[in-house]
């Protein structure tokens, strides 16, 4: 049975910069072009404010047994389909207890592994678990705010576009500048920091933070299992050594092309899966990762069952917008790689490092004897580490003319 989409009601979007304009002509001779919030978006904080990217909706706070004031932050951000639009973002805020030090607190701007493409897999709708509450009590004893951003798509309506550098990228930045405009107790300092998918969007606000976000004063950026999704990947994912054999590859290409029809529903994705990889992808968009990951695995399929030969064609626009926006960083990155890693192999990471060391960034690059996700925790002590030689404005050494 040919696939259909099974796409979610379509998010109600802000209107296009060209209709805000012509209204505001007709009420206001010489007007700005700006538009303005309604209580139609639960905007009840400032009725009258401008609409634009970065802008704070609602900020409500949670009950939470860490130790810290904990939020949940919606916010506009720029739609990377369409850049004459806005979409609505949720993340989670953290705030340490206690006095602010002079400045403020500095902020981690944390952005999540892949978690899923459905609403209810964004970090902030299921909560902070046991392993998540571990990871962010590290970063509040050392003194950090946390913006915890969920991806657009995840938490508010929308279309999810999945390894989207440059949406993740803005989304990041967005959710700092949202929660600094409520909470004036939050720095202009930002250390970035992400793992696996969010890792990819750290570094596209890294990139992107000058021209995007010129307020923000990013100190650095610590990204975990970073994907580098070159034309040499891409090949590896569609053509692998043994493609009789399953890999992360089986669910990673099925939610790929599930992003791909939700944001494009003309993409006929009949012509890049198997009528048996077709009759997944309604669990791919359905469903979080921790639970499809599992049922891609028990259905047998593998690359050479699951793909169509058109494959490299049809899903050719997801490889595309997963390119990052830039590799000359004008802050330092620490890349931690897994050597145990299946999901973003180290070779990956390794071109990623050679690209960004080649543009003139400085990158410290570590590898240790660790999983995908085993990665996060093995990097605690040397990310904490960098990060508190960031805020005390101590370069960290380089790994870039090095013979590693």
């Amino acid at each position: 049975m040919p696939y259909r989409s099974f796409r979610r009601k379509p998010e109600r979007r802000l209107p296009g910069l060209t209709a805000l304009a012509s209204l505001l002509m007709l009420l206001t001779a010489g007007a700005a072009l700006s538009g303005c919030a309604s209580d139609d978006d639960g905007d009840n904080w400032s009725v009258s404010a401008p609409v634009s990217a970065g802008q704070a909706i609602r900020l409500d706070s949670v009950p939470s047994h860490e130790p810290a004031s904990v939020y949940r932050l919606t916010y506009r951000s720029t739609d990377a389909h369409n850049p004459q639009q806005l979409v609505r973002v949720s993340a989670q805020v953290l705030v340490p207890r206690g006095r602010a030090p002079a400045g403020g607190w500095p902020v981690l701007a944390w952005a999540h592994g892949e978690s899923g493409l459905h609403l209810t897999c964004a970090p902030s709708v299921m909560g902070i678990g046991t392993v998540q509450a571990h990871f962010y009590d590290g970063w509040l004893r050392q003194g950090f705010a946390i913006v915890a951003t969920d991806y657009p798509g995840m938490g508010e309506p929308g279309a999810p576009l999945l390894l989207n550098a440059r949406s993740e990228g803005m989304s990041v930045l967005d959710s700092v500048r949202a929660a600094r405009e409520r909470l004036p107790d939050l720095s202009e300092n930002v250390v970035l920091n992400g793992h696996a998918q969010g890792g990819q969007a750290a570094l596209a606000a890294a990139a992107m933070a000058s021209t995007y976000a010129p307020h923000l004063r990013i100190l650095g950026t610590i990204a975990a299992a970073p994907p580098y999704l070159d034309e040499q990947t891409v090949q590896e994912l569609l053509h692998p050594a043994n493609p009789h054999s399953f890999s992360p590859a089986v669910p990673e290409l099925l939610t790929l092309g599930q992003s791909l029809v939700e944001t494009d529903p003309s993409t006929d994705i009949n012509e890049a899966f198997t009528p048996r990889g077709q009759r997944l992808l309604h669990e791919a968009g359905s469903m979080c990762a921790s639970d499809f990951f599992p049922i891609a695995k028990r259905s047998g399929l593998a690359p050479a069952t699951l793909l169509e030969p058109e494959a490299d064609r049809v899903l050719a626009p997801v490889f595309d917008w997963a390119k990052y926006p830039g590799f000359s960083l004008p802050s330092p990155v620490l890349i931690e790689s897994g050597a145990q890693d299946l999901h973003t192999s180290t070779s990956q990471q390794k071109r990623l490092v050679a690209r960004l060391c080649a543009a003139g960034t400085a990158v410290t690059h570590r590898i240790h004897d660790a999983s995908h996700n085993g990665t996060l925790a093995a990097m605690t002590t040397e990310a904490h580490s960098f990060a508190g030689q960031l805020l005390q404005g101590t370069t960290p050494r380089s790994d870039c003319n090095s013979s590693r």
